[in-house]
């Protein structure tokens, strides 16, 4: 699945008022682009036996059905004749912000497949997005304002958009989906991030353009995605993560930072200057073979990173870099994990105490983060898709998304199909730090009034005055705080998080949470509760409350 060619030269509370003030001296590399086809081979199953659907199966005596399992219950399995044929590559996912449904968008070889799975044992395949021009075995999916971007690296492919809220009324599924906007800024590209705490999208190896590094996209009005910038100082990048960076380097606090990998070094740039980015740092180690993806730490001090040569190279067990990123100047390797089967290493996604990897033939692993600061790392929980072998090969486990409220875990197994899977592991470690609601950055989108009639402009822009959760004859004001460090648990329900308000008359208030789900791809939560219908004018005080910690004050506005 790759294809050698030349490589560079190298020497050696947002917002709101509402919401919140919240042979030579040249190498040759090989890149991620073209070769032999993946998928359409032996789907790794035992005797080669066909897959078909099947429903909740429990792992019993470290089996469920034919699957190798510790830990993790199938909720249900649909296989690739039941989603739109073809083979697949990347998953990402998407919950309802009005039902609370979740959904699974599945990138296969010949399109995109939506797929519901509010009832995880009983998944209902809602269709296909073809591609934007022609088939290809590598397409990325991310999700930012319920709308998804899909790139692909198939010639003039280039972004597609698709309104997911569209999936609310499919009246007779499967269905042909046709997208909604496209971005042609690009023709291909390999891979894409999104910050949803920004509104940018990164995509990331678009080889006509960016040098193949960063080509960056305004998205906030998804339906019209505009260019934002380049970042290619240190030629291809493969895949990316960018956050707000929250972590102990007081310098970049609150800048707009990309973890890169680069084939062979991690990469980190200030892009807050979509602009004028910043290469903080460049960064090789010892083993690497192909820096393919890799994930930061929920409180962003380390950055766990996956190599997808190196075990293929060298004979190694599946291999995660555990790095320092505490000094984004100067970022460390400070050790590794080995794994218990020498299967390559895909994609890891880490969510609280968490690390989710896509392992190829080895399938899901679910580790132990808990320790990372010791660099010490431990399995929890597996289940291995491509039963025959965990050989060192493109084939079995994609990727996964672990990003669900309701705790499911969706793999997408390349010659197998869409896999929904309940992890059974139980006491997930929270983050330790203090509850804070954001208010570092005026005028950054990090949270939103939802129906904002009633605030001033002063001193947060509203960015959203649409009230999304009740378009029906309930039009009361509620309100979006993003939260660091809060995150629901199992059997935990968001009215359990309580809103502590003080009116300007100093009438006291203490209010339910109506929603708590997570950021993605960041520490924080989004927390919305209704505002009292006898609330008066003025400045408010407010503060959020949850398992026994309280956050800081901040401060919302009423007009009179």
């Amino acid at each position: 699945m790759f294809s050698l060619t030349s490589k560079k030269l190298r020497v050696g509370i947002w917002a709101c008022v509402a919401v919140f003030a919240v042979g030579l001296c040249f190498s040759v590399r090989a890149v991620h682009d073209e070769g032999p086809a993946i998928g359409g081979g032996p789907n790794g199953q035992p005797n080669g036996q066909s897959l078909v659907a099947m429903g909740k199966t429990a792992c019993v005596g470290g089996m469920a059905g034919t699957f190798p399992c510790h830990n993790v219950d199938l909720a249900s399995f649909l296989p690739l004749s039941n989603i739109g044929g073809g083979s697949v590559n990347d998953v990402w996912g998407w919950t309802d912000p009005l039902t609370g449904k979740e959904y699974a968008i599945v990138g296969r070889s010949n399109g995109t497949s939506f797929v519901d799975i509010s009832n995880p044992e009983q998944p209902t395949y809602l269709g296909n997005l073809p591609p934007h021009s022609v088939d290809s075995v590598w397409r990325s999916i991310k999700v930012y304002a319920d709308h998804a971007f899909i790139v692909s690296e198939a010639d003039n492919h280039g972004m597609q958009v698709f309104d997911l809220t569209r999936l609310r009324n499919v009246a007779a599924p499967p269905v042909a989906f046709t997208e909604n906007a496209h971005y042609a800024g690009f023709r291909r590209a390999h891979t894409l991030a999104v910050n949803e705490a920004t509104g940018f999208a990164y995509a990331a190896g678009s080889k006509d353009t960016c040098a193949g590094g960063l080509h960056v996209v305004d998205i906030r009005n998804p339906g019209a995605p505009v260019f934002a910038g380049c970042v290619g100082q240190d030629g291809y990048t493969h895949e990316t993560q960018c956050v707000i960076y929250r972590g102990p380097d007081l310098e970049y606090q609150g800048h707009e930072v990309c973890f890169n990998s680069n084939e062979d070094t991690l990469t980190i740039v200030d892009v807050t200057n979509k602009s004028e980015p910043k290469q903080l740092s460049r960064t090789t180690y010892a083993g690497v073979g192909y820096t393919h993806q890799g994930w930061l730490t929920e409180d962003h001090k380390h950055f766990l990173l996956d190599d997808e040569l190196d075990e293929k190279n060298t004979g190694v067990q599946s291999t995660t870099y555990i790095w320092n990123v505490a000094d984004l100047d100067a970022p460390s390797m400070m050790g590794v994990y080995s794994g218990q089967s020498p299967a390559i290493d895909h994609n890891l996604y880490i969510r609280g105490s968490r690390a989710y990897q896509a392992n190829y033939r080895s399938g899901l692993r679910i580790l132990d983060i808990t320790n990372v600061g010791a660099a010490a790392l431990s399995e929890l929980a597996f289940f291995d898709i491509y039963p025959v072998d965990d050989a060192p090969q493109f084939s079995g486990a994609w990727s996964n998304f672990p990003f669900f409220p309701s705790g499911i875990v969706i793999v997408g197994g390349i010659e197998q199909g869409l896999f929904v899977l309940r992890p059974t592991i139980g006491g997930q470690t929270l983050p330790p730090a203090q509850l804070m609601l954001d208010g570092s950055e005026p005028g950054a989108q990090q949270a939103a009034a939802l129906d904002a009639t009633l605030f001033s402009r002063d001193p947060f822009p509203v960015v959203n005055t649409h009230n999304l959760l009740n378009q029906g004859p309930d039009k009361n004001t509620r309100v979006v705080l993003l939260v660091n460090n809060l995150q629901l648990v199992q059997g935990e329900t968001a009215s359990s998080v309580i809103v502590n308000l003080t009116g300007s008359n100093n009438e006291a208030y203490n209010l339910p949470a109506e929603d708590v789900r997570p950021v993605i791809s960041s520490n924080f939560a989004q927390v919305v509760f209704r505002l009292p219908d006898a609330l008066a004018p003025g400045t408010c005080t407010i503060k959020v409350k949850a398992r026994g910690q309280e956050s800081n004050l901040g401060t919302i506005r009423i007009k009179s």
